[in-house]
């Protein structure tokens, strides 16, 4: 009678591995069709056919159209493999140990706008959306609380090196970083004639520097 030879272990690495490479070119698609035909007239289908994925393998990872686009504005915001929290990101944590206020708002700025550069595209594809569409109107707010949660940490920085303005609180030093560096001043601003990329950079770090910091 023979042996039976011994089942290997089961090693479900390689199809977890699939299955994010799936999801990740799907966030690629979405992310082209969304800023290219718009929201509502995206489909699930058109992404799943261009992805080359089955329509139940998007649902079974993002559950519904509106859970793909906050996947994806999540992943833009943080720019790192796994979309992690923005604040746990090698860039913002580099932001965070600068040595003091001018150094932290250099540093803040550069990775700012490196991030304004992945999110604003879909960013106004959300609040095109969100004119007609409650659940991402909804998902617009939140993206709005979140970012003002990442830039209040900026403004307690500075309060912790002991160089915020005296008689700011560091909650009204927060909403002034989240105004200054809001999706939305960024695109009047460079919409203007003569205004760049490095013009606007220049900008606000100096308006930061005007708004918070203790005046000589």
């Amino acid at each position: 009678m023979s042996k039976r030879k011994p089942r290997r272990p089961y090693d479900a690495s390689g199809r977890q591995a699939r299955a994010l490479e799936n999801q990740e070119r799907v966030l690629d698609v979405a992310r082209e069709l969304f800023a290219e035909r718009g929201y509502a007239e995206t489909t699930i289908d058109q992404i799943a056919t261009q992805a080359g994925v089955a329509v139940p393998t998007i649902y079974a990872a993002f559950q519904s159209k509106r859970g793909l686009l906050d996947r994806l504005i999540h992943r833009l915001v943080s720019g790192e493999p796994g979309a992690p929290p923005l604040l746990e990101t090698a860039g913002a944590q580099h932001v965070a140990a600068a040595p003091d206020a001018r150094e932290l708002f250099a540093r803040f700025v550069r990775h700012l706008v490196g991030v304004q550069a992945r999110v604003i595209p879909i960013y106004e594809v959300m609040k095109s959306a969100a004119r007609t569409e409650p659940e991402i109107a909804a998902l617009v707010a939140r993206m709005q609380d979140y970012r003002l949660g990442n830039v209040q940490t900026i403004a307690n920085r500075v309060a912790e090196i002991g160089e915020l303005r005296e008689g700011l609180s560091r909650e009204d030093a927060g909403r002034t970083v989240w105004v200054l560096t809001s999706p939305e001043v960024r695109q009047l601003l460079l919409a203007q004639p003569g205004w760049t990329e490095e013009r606007y950079t220049a900008w606000l770090e100096n308006e930061l520097a005007a708004s918070l910091l203790v005046r000589a």
